[in-house]
C-alpha cells in the first residue's frame, strides 16, 4: 500500500459518538492534560470527529497554535486498549507508529474506566466494560 493510501486512509478514520462523549467528560473537568511520564502539559483547545486540537509548553513557547491529534491515533490506541486489556505507551509508539503516544495514553488514562499501572514507561489497563 501506498504512503498516500495508507495517509488516506487514516484521516478517513473519525471519533465516534463513545469516544467523543468520553473526551468532553475528560475536557469538561480541564482542559490540561498531564503526560503520564513526563508530566509535561498539554492543553486541549478544542476537539471533533476529526481529532483533537492540543496545545503543548513547546507549541506555546513557538507561538506555533495548536496541532492536531489526528482520530486514528485516539481510535487506533482505544480499540487496542479495549481488546487487549491493556496498552503500553511502547506499543503505541512502537508498534502502532502513534507519534503522540505520550498525549494519547495520558487522555486515555482520564477515562474512569481506565488505570496507569506504570508510569514509566506508561502503561494503562482497562478495569471494566463501559
Amino acid at each position: 500500500m501506498s504512503r498516500e493510501a495508507r495517509l488516506s486512509r487514516k484521516s478517513a478514520v473519525k471519533l465516534d459518538d463513545d469516544l467523543l462523549e468520553r473526551i468532553t467528560e475528560v475536557v469538561t473537568g480541564s482542559d490540561v492534560i498531564e503526560t503520564l511520564s513526563n508530566k509535561r502539559t498539554n492543553w486541549v483547545t478544542s476537539f471533533d470527529h476529526m481529532g483533537v486540537w492540543v496545545e503543548t509548553e513547546r507549541s506555546r513557547a513557538h507561538a506555533a497554535g495548536p496541532h492536531l491529534v489526528p482520530a486514528w491515533m485516539i481510535v487506533v490506541a482505544w480499540e487496542q486498549l479495549c481488546k487487549n486489556g491493556t496498552l503500553s505507551h511502547i506499543e503505541l509508539l512502537n508498534d502502532l507508529k502513534v507519534m503522540r503516544s505520550a498525549f494519547v495514553c495520558a487522555l486515555l488514562a482520564q477515562f474512569p474506566d481506565v488505570v496507569v499501572v506504570q508510569d514509566r514507561p506508561a502503561v494503562l489497563e482497562r478495569t471494566i466494560n463501559r
